[in-house]
């Protein structure tokens, strides 16, 4: 029973990987017009690039710049690094499908219900924000190290893991936890909304009668860069929030993480699951943290629309 409920899972995570692909380069999820955008309260948003040494290509991001970063030049400021879902990019976040949010963000800096920062939303393509086995493409590294330094030398970002945090939703989320865990040192928040939590062992450990499956060639062909041909288990271990929250050192890291009751993942990839088991292993090492579920609320951008008035004032609450 518990093998076949494995390959049940597992078709499921197949052909909702497959579908989360298919719709990546829908126009309505990204911005088309990349001009900067200027807000009412003063703030600003612009489209950039530069050149990473850990993906061998131009880094895009759009980067969230609040109301007095033109106006007091010698001000500093913390940053909020958020990372998009696989079927966003850095500009997703402005786009009217999500609700256009760096509107909200600046009225909440505005009415003083969190202080001035910038954040940063890096693209990270289908990497789910991890290092490639064959080094080409270092999305891990190009996050937790080359962001931040290229941060505190281009925007006048302040230096220290109580002016950083973390956050993202789906597959960020599964990057945001994955990040934050391996690397608290540089972090003093995340938060993870919506994330990409798979209960069991390994995702694509699957019947042979399965592997002809178009969906499973699709699957692992987007993920093999990542972790092999097939899997290899040292590797989805190494960067798996749920493993990771058993070893690493996180009783100085601010977490929080939630998903709604009618998320579309959960018949599939039993994303609450993830989350309780997530909720157990850290509750289970004497770890503090915030783990909310939201009844009748939906994955992604619209929950984070429901709960910003909660997750910024968290996320922000260690910046001086």
């Amino acid at each position: 029973m518990a093998r076949y409920r494995l390959s049940i899972t597992t078709c499921c995570v197949l052909f909702i990987f497959a579908a989360l692909l298919r719709g990546q380069f829908n126009d309505n999820r990204r911005r088309q017009d990349l001009s900067p955008i200027t807000l009412p309260g003063g703030s600003r948003i612009e489209f950039r690039s530069f050149d990473s040494n850990s993906i061998g290509m131009p880094a895009r991001y759009s980067v969230f710049l609040p109301p007095s970063f033109s106006k007091d030049l010698n001000r500093t400021y913390p940053v909020i690094y958020f990372l998009h879902g696989l079927n966003n990019d850095e500009t997703s976040w402005t786009v009217e499908r999500y609700g256009s949010f760096q509107d909200r963000l600046e009225q909440m800096i505005l009415s003083g219900k969190v202080p001035e920062f910038i954040m940063v939303h890096p693209r990270g393509d289908s990497s789910f924000y991890c290092n490639y086995i064959d080094g080409s493409k270092m999305y891990e590294d190009l996050i937790a190290r080359e962001f931040i330094q290229f941060m505190e030398t281009s925007f006048r970002a302040r230096k220290g893991r109580e002016n950083r945090a973390i956050a993202g939703t789906s597959m960020g989320g599964y990057g945001a936890l994955k990040i934050a865990m391996k690397y608290p040192q540089n972090y003093a928040a995340v938060a993870a909304h919506s994330p990409i939590l798979i209960p069991g062992l390994n995702p694509a450990a699957v019947p042979e009668s399965m592997k002809s499956s178009r969906f499973y060639t699709y699957f692992i062909g987007m993920i093999a860069p990542i972790f092999g041909n097939p899997i290899r288990q040292d590797l989805w271990n190494a960067n798996n929030p749920l493993v990771l929250a058993k070893k690493g050192n996180l009783k100085d890291l601010e977490i929080y993480f939630d998903y709604g009751t009618d998320d579309r993942y959960i018949p599939t990839i039993r994303l609450d699951e993830g989350c309780r088991e997530l909720d157990r292993i850290l509750t289970g090492s004497g770890v503090s943290h915030v783990f909310k579920i939201h009844p009748g609320e939906p994955h992604g951008w619209a929950l984070i629309a429901n709960h910003l008035d909660e997750t910024l004032p968290f996320l922000s609450r260690t910046f001086r």
